[in-house]
């Protein structure tokens, strides 16, 4: 025998964002609750985040990029207190069908380079998302940490973030070239 039951709608909503609630879950990050997420995304077993105090300016607040697993930060730089046009540099790529946007800090030995881009790197030339932290050592490659999945980065870097806080440009065009480990196979 089959029972028919009604259902309150609010209960039905509820019941249904809860069941899917994994789909709709943001990118793992590691700002707090109280910081702007500038750029967070996972890389696998680590997360790379660029992490904002909200009154962010050319005058005040923080900036401070982040690598780790949400249970604990591996790395994180600046310390607290720099002045982020101190210790960042940022620029724009620019690509025929696409472009992109970089911010970089060292600490000696090795510069750290977080990026976004989109180009034609996709399957017959199609629009594809890269993302991810190119790090160098004494300026060559040491390793690449491209995001699992590019076109759900949380991203704020541009030209009007970076003229927000004042940030250096950089004075080459050549300044920064995604390694090859970050486009698609």
């Amino acid at each position: 025998m089959l029972l028919s039951m009604r259902v309150p709608r609010g209960f039905a909503l509820l019941a249904l964002a809860l069941s899917s609630s994994h789909a709709f879950a943001a990118e793992p990050t590691l700002c707090k609750a109280d910081e702007l997420v500038v750029f967070s995304c996972s890389t696998g077993a680590r997360i790379a985040s660029v992490c904002a105090s909200k009154d962010i300016s050319k005058t005040g607040g923080f900036l401070q990029y982040r690598f780790g697993r949400t249970d604990g930060v591996e790395l994180a730089f600046p310390d607290p207190g720099a002045k982020p046009a101190d210790v960042f540099t940022s620029g724009t790529l620019m690509f025929s069908g696409g472009g992109g946007a970089w911010l970089r800090f060292g600490k000696a030995p090795f510069s750290y380079t977080v990026f976004t881009a989109i180009g034609k790197w996709g399957r017959a030339g199609s629009p594809a998302d890269v993302a991810g932290v190119a790090v160098a050592k004494d300026g060559k490659e040491f390793a690449n940490f491209p995001c699992r999945k590019a076109s759900a980065t949380a991203s704020e870097l541009g030209p009007d973030f970076f003229e927000k806080l004042g940030l250096k440009a950089s004075d080459s065009a050549d300044d920064f070239e995604i390694p090859d480990a970050f486009f698609p196979k």
